[in-house]
């Protein structure tokens, strides 16, 4: 077993992994306030900034409201919205690398399938502009990678199905952290080559074709980053 060297944490980061913990068992229940700023700082025996921070990041998340004159509190899962707080919960628990890429090659594949055979003109014309954004933007690596992302978010849009929407921003959202790597580490023509293959099976409504093709670059995709230990070490995504 290879051992790693042991990255030590800021104060801030083991106030939000206590604070997560309280909100994955249920011990701050959705909707249920939270001990105040102050209350925090004498529990944890830390600074307000530290605390600060901490809550912060999970407002930033969307686990938690402040709310003017009132506090902190836990955010409602309610049924009809709990798409609207899968990222959340999948951020603080903080999803692998290679989950997440497994999940999107099943995932992203049957939404080519049904993107092919639903696409507009305006879907259509969304793919266009997302793979010429990749063209002009290759050889910048932050650019092309944002670019690359647009093109999927492009062909979950075209699927006209909300949920598949929903849960492809989420994704990308996670993804975002270290696509940049990625395309570092894959370049640009493999991305180039399979987005223009899926718009073209996509316009020719070809759904097996353009569901093989997403397979295969995701795929692709996983095998040229299996085994490296820069984004092994980055397997978390929050």
């Amino acid at each position: 077993m290879t051992i790693t060297a042991i990255k030590p944490k800021r104060i801030s980061d083991e106030v939000f992994e206590q604070m997560k913990e309280h909100i994955i068992t249920g011990e701050w229940a959705p909707g249920s306030k939270i001990p105040s700023e102050h209350e925090l700082v004498e529990l944890f025996g830390v600074s307000r900034v530290s605390v600060r921070e901490a809550i912060h990041r999970l407002v930033g998340m969307g686990v938690l409201t402040i709310r003017r004159g009132e506090g902190t509190f836990v955010n409602e899962v309610l049924p009809e919205n709990y798409m609207n707080t899968l990222l959340p919960i999948l951020m603080i628990e903080s999803a692998s690398f290679s989950e997440t890429l497994e999940f999107r090659a099943i995932m992203e594949a049957e939404s080519a399938r049904m993107a092919a055979k639903r696409a507009d003109e305006k879907d259509i014309a969304r793919l266009e502009k997302a793979l010429k954004a990749m063209e002009k933007k290759k050889g910048n690596i932050q650019e092309f990678a944002e670019a690359d992302l647009n093109f999927h978010v492009a062909v979950a849009m075209a699927t006209h199905n909300s949920v598949i929407i929903k849960v492809n921003a989420i994704i990308h959202d996670m993804l975002k952290k270290i696509m940049e790597e990625i395309v570092d580490i894959t370049g640009y023509e493999g991305g180039l080559y399979y987005h223009g293959k899926i718009l073209e099976a996509i316009k020719n409504r070809d759904e097996s074709t353009a569901a093989k093709l997403m397979r295969e670059h995701i795929s692709a995709t996983v095998d040229k980053i299996s085994g490296l230990d820069e984004l092994k070490s980055k397997k978390p995504l929050a």
